[in-house]
């Protein structure tokens, strides 16, 4: 799991520490669940016959785990919320013009 530590400004990213914060939390403070929400629809659009527990794990999970390695891989110093938002909405774009999961 990445690890992120909150601070007034927003979120700081820390590869050091494990501070406990979650993805979720990285993009409710980034302010980009709401994108993140519209993307999952995308890549789940035609996948509409899977149970609940088959979506999360072929189309949900996938998709977090990815953005999770991608903010390791871009973000190698701290980051303040702006750029982190910046790295996250950057991800998710790139995705809806890409392959599907």
């Amino acid at each position: 799991m990445s690890h992120f530590r909150q601070f007034s400004g927003g979120v700081l990213m820390d590869a050091g520490e494990n501070t406990g914060m979650s993805l979720e939390d990285l993009l409710l403070s980034t302010g980009e669940m709401e994108y993140m929400g519209k993307l999952i629809r995308h890549c789940a659009r035609d996948k509409a016959g899977l149970s609940p527990e088959k979506m999360l794990d072929v189309v949900v999970h996938p998709l977090l785990d990815e953005l999770e390695l991608y903010i390791k891989r871009e973000v190698s110093s701290p980051q303040d919320a702006v750029q982190l938002k910046a790295v996250v909405h950057q991800w998710i774009s790139s995705r809806f013009d890409g392959p599907n999961i």
